[in-house]
């Protein structure tokens, strides 16, 4: 018997969506269908001091997301803490036991699921990188942190109890298209430890897909539904990703593109996906990899990360007369170290590789 698992990406939902009748077929043909929750439900706990924005969405939204017909939902990730524990918990307790993995305290968050179907067992685990809700020593509830010491080894102990183990990270640089080799590095020391499936999100546009030692390591989903503004031209697109078991083993893993337009999802034609992921796959898989990354290290660190460095300690980075006039109604009110921005620089993975990438090759 072959069984369909289904994967999509990040989900923010303020307004109900109406699924297209062929996406709303595909999800209820499955037998999992899972999304990255990536924020909490909102009317409860308080806000996070925090740098970024403070996302949460509607409070019917895991109901929607339920009567869409997901049944596995990821809640590790860098928005899920942005109102605290309380709204954490509540929003976990939203779904029914056993769908949500990754969050929660600190036992549940790293804890494996386990679903049998048809003699099949599946595990589930779900990691996001280091950021203000995550696991990493300094809080008792939150997300699971994929760089934990020691995490390797309870990932290869987990593959011991289960025929199939799929792990979801939601990890990688926002708005590009390509992974940095350092996750690349990560996710197969992943595969290495157990993993027959490792499935990405965060970036908020697709990434490809590679295959190592025969097992798949989809980059990033994208966004499939995410109500906050952006105009990115990619921001409104994700993948949803079927994978096909059969006999305990993954026998292939099938990409399609679709396309949110106000409250509407529906698929891009097969054109338009198959187009879409050979070019992300060439530009991933490709001889020019390496120089796109360090091209968009340099673009990145001077397009954002310069002022975030800047902006720890008030320092000036925009020269214009304008840029001029705000430093100095800075320096006059408010003297104080962001050490929130300080501690976003300097302990979040993407932030710190991508800027000492750019560093390195802006010194030369």
């Amino acid at each position: 018997m072959v069984h369909k698992l289904i994967f999509v990406g990040d989900v923010v939902m303020n307004t109900k969506p109406q699924f297209s009748p062929d996406v709303q077929a595909a999800l209820q043909d499955a037998s999992v269908v899972s999304c990255n929750v990536e924020a909490p439900l909102r009317g409860d706990g308080q806000a996070s001091i925090k740098t970024g924005p403070l996302v949460d969405q509607h409070p019917d939204a895991a109901d929607w997301l339920l009567g869409l017909g997901f049944n596995l939902f990821s809640l590790a990730n860098n928005h899920i803490a942005d109102f605290g524990p309380e709204a954490l918990l509540a929003t976990k307790n939203a779904f029914p036991k056993d769908t949500v993995i990754g969050a929660g305290p600190e036992e549940e968050a790293y804890a494996l699921l386990v679903r049998t179907i048809d003699g099949v067992r599946y595990g589930f685990l779900a990691y996001g990188e280091n950021g203000y809700g995550a696991l990493n020593g300094d809080r008792s509830v939150g997300h699971a942190w994929v760089n934990r010491p020691g995490l390797d080894r309870d990932i290869q102990a987990y593959k011991e109890q289960v025929d199939i183990l799929i792990v979801q990270v939601h990890a990688g640089v926002e708005l590009l298209d390509v992974p940095i080799p350092e996750w690349r590095d990560r996710f197969r020391q992943i595969i290495d430890s157990g993993a027959d499936l490792l499935v990405a999100h965060h970036p908020h546009v697709v990434q490809g897909v590679e295959y190592y030692k025969d097992k798949a390591i989809c980059y990033s989903l994208g966004n499939f539904y995410f109500d906050y503004p952006n105009n990115h031209p990619e921001w409104n697109k994700g993948a949803i990703l079927t994978v096909d078991v059969a006999d305990k083993k993954i026998q292939t893993v099938h990409f399609d593109i679709v396309e949110k337009k106000g409250e509407h999802i529906g698929y891009c034609t097969i054109e338009q996906s198959s187009k879409k992921m050979k070019t992300l796959n060439e530009r991933l898989l490709g001889e020019g990899y390496q120089d796109y990354v360090d091209q968009q290290a340099v673009v990145l660190w001077n397009r954002y990360h310069k002022a975030y460095y800047a902006k720890v300690t008030n320092g000036l980075v925009d020269y214009s007369l304008k840029g001029i006039l705000k430093h100095i109604k800075r320096v006059l009110f408010n003297r104080q170290v962001d050490y929130n921005m300080l501690w976003h620089n300097l302990f979040i993975e993407s932030n710190i590789w991508l800027v000492q990438r750019a560093g390195n090759l802006l010194k030369k």
